[in-house]
């Protein structure tokens, strides 16, 4: 991406699977290919395409960076670019609930996230920051009543 200025991906590669004879012919490129990259490519077809502002001619639904309030993304996956990123402008919402192969944590990279349970919780995060309300004025923390004196 950094090089060429263009969306990448990558397709795993696997074993060759019993053939199926129930298949879709719309999947057949995916049954015999092994590495799933006709879904690859179809997706990066699809994919936001990275352009420079200098001599751009902007059209109405580019979305830039520093349009971007919130991030929210699965608490295992913070490796990516885009969230090394938006982590210096926007706030990301980690959720733990959606778990990943990629095991790469926030707080692992040193990126500041605000973590929740589940992908509700972090539209709540959403709309009370939308809403101009501090999350950490959602969960207040309240010293114990029970007071233990030696």
């Amino acid at each position: 991406m950094r090089t060429f200025q263009v969306p990448c991906a990558h397709a795993p590669a696997l074993s060759p699977l019993p053939l199926d004879p129930e298949l879709s012919p719309r999947s057949a490129a995916e049954e015999l290919g092994y590495t799933f990259l006709p879904c690859v490519l179809v997706g990066l077809s699809r994919a936001p395409q990275f352009v420079q502002r200098t001599g751009y001619l902007a059209q109405a639904n580019d979305l830039w960076a520093d349009q971007v309030d919130a991030l929210v993304i699965p608490s295992s996956a913070c490796g990516g670019s885009a969230v090394f990123s938006l982590s210096q402008t926007a706030q990301i919402i980690a959720v733990h609930d959606n778990k990943t192969r990629m095991q790469s944590y926030p707080d692992a990279l040193r990126i500041s996230a605000l973590q929740v349970n589940s992908y509700l919780e972090a539209l709540g995060v959403l709309v009370a920051h939308r809403a101009g309300i501090s999350p950490a004025a959602l969960q207040p923390q309240l010293d114990s009543i029970i007071r233990f004196d030696n």
